[in-house]
Parts: C-alpha cells; sequence; structure tokens
C-alpha cells in the first residue's frame, strides 16, 4: 500500500513541482577527485577554486532552496546566504567528509532559518485561503493552450505547491531531497545529518500527507 501511494504521490509531486524553464538543468556533477582537490584548495584560500565550487553546485542549491520555501525570489535570497555561510565556516570543513552532503545540510539549514523569519515577521505562507485565490488568477488562459486543461494543470500546481507547504520541515526537506531532487535515502540521510531509517518513515509520512491533503480539498472542491 505505501509503495503505491509513495509511486503515486512522488509522480503526482514531480509532475507538477518541476518546471523546466524556470529552473535551467543541473550542471554535470564534477570528476569526484577533482572536486575534492578543489574543495581544499578553498580551505587554503584559493578565490578561484571557491567560484569553480559554486558555479559547480548553486544550481542544485537553488532548487532545493526553491522547493523548499516555494518561491524563487526567496530561494535566490537562501543561495545568496548558504555561500555566504559555506565561504565563513569552510575551514570548520573535515577532509573526508562528504562536501556536498555538507553544503545541502547547510542549504536546509539556511531554508529553515529564511521561513522561520518569515512566519515570525507575518509574513504568510500557502494557505489553503492562498490556493483559491491562486486558482481564480491563474484562470487566465495564455494564448493558443486548452482554457480547461490549462486551468486544470495551474489549479493541481497551486495545490501540491500547498500540500508541499503544509508538511513539517523536516519531512518537506526529506522528500524535496529524496523524490524532487533523485537523491538516493543514504544521501539524504547524510545531508540532513540523520539516519536512512528516519528518512524513509519521513518520507513515507510526506508522502500520505500531501496525498491526504490533495484528496481532501479537490474532493470538497466537487461537493
Amino acid at each position: 500500500m505505501e509503495g503505491a501511494n509513495g509511486l503515486m504521490t512522488a509522480e503526482m509531486v514531480h509532475t507538477f513541482l518541476t518546471d523546466a524553464q524556470a529552473l535551467p538543468p543541473a550542471r554535470e556533477e564534477l570528476n569526484a577527485d577533482y572536486f575534492t582537490a578543489l574543495v581544499a584548495r578553498a580551505r587554503a584560500g584559493d578565490e578561484f577554486a571557491f567560484e569553480q565550487i559554486m558555479l559547480a553546485t548553486e544550481q542544485r542549491v537553488v532548487s532545493i532552496a526553491w522547493r523548499l520555501l516555494g518561491s524563487r525570489e526567496d530561494a535566490r535570497d537562501a543561495a545568496q546566504d548558504v555561500y555566504l555561510r559555506v565561504f565563513k565556516y569552510l575551514a570548520r570543513f573535515r577532509p573526508g567528509e562528504d562536501f556536498r552532503a555538507w553544503l545541502y545540510r547547510i542549504t536546509v539549514n539556511v531554508c529553515h532559518d529564511l521561513a522561520r523569519k518569515k512566519r515570525t515577521s507575518g509574513l504568510a505562507q500557502f494557505t489553503e485561503i492562498d490556493l483559491v485565490e491562486a486558482t481564480a488568477v491563474q484562470e487566465t488562459v495564455h494564448p493558443g493552450t486548452d482554457p480547461e486543461s490549462h486551468a486544470l494543470q495551474e489549479q493541481r500546481l497551486a495545490l501540491v505547491r500547498c500540500a508541499l507547504q503544509s508538511l513539517p520541515a523536516k519531512e518537506r526537506a526529506a522528500l524535496v531531497l529524496r523524490d524532487l531532487e533523485g537523491f538516493s535515502t543514504e544521501e539524504v540521510a547524510q545531508a540532513l545529518g540523520s539516519r536512512p531509517v528516519t528518512v524513509r518513515s519521513q518520507v513515507s509520512s510526506a508522502r500520505a500527507k500531501i496525498k491526504s491533503y490533495c484528496d481532501k480539498l479537490t474532493s470538497g472542491g466537487q461537493h
């Protein structure tokens, strides 16, 4: 049962949260040995090496931040903060540790901090009211697009974004890294400083909550 629900939810989330025009394709990962050498040079103060690390990882960082925060503008702000923290604390990075896992852990923490600041400052996140307003605005049809198909696509997109933002922070991070970014369970655990069994539990719970959230709102809208 969990497998079927997980597959359906993962496909649904991936379909409606992936915007090929909004996010450039990820760069190919650098050779592991070369990347390790870049990190060593950056730790020694080589600014060019640090720039190369940024170029190799920035698209992934922005992608994770966008999906965690639900806003491209917030994602760009978060990415800037991520690399400021990486630069500040690079000397603390332990050789032999997985640099990308360390980087993505910083990314998740920065996003959590930014989301917390927005909540305490009263800036709204997605709510069911936002969903109604969003779908109403998105009824505007783009030229050449079938009106009914366009409206349905936009409603589903808004719905899943709302569902994703409704998740607890740790479950949202686990789901984003596992289902949207395509990390393995072990890679997610490493990036979150957790255990694989915990990640599996978080992802399973997140998938079930998204499905329940979407089912509740879609069934409610049919009555």
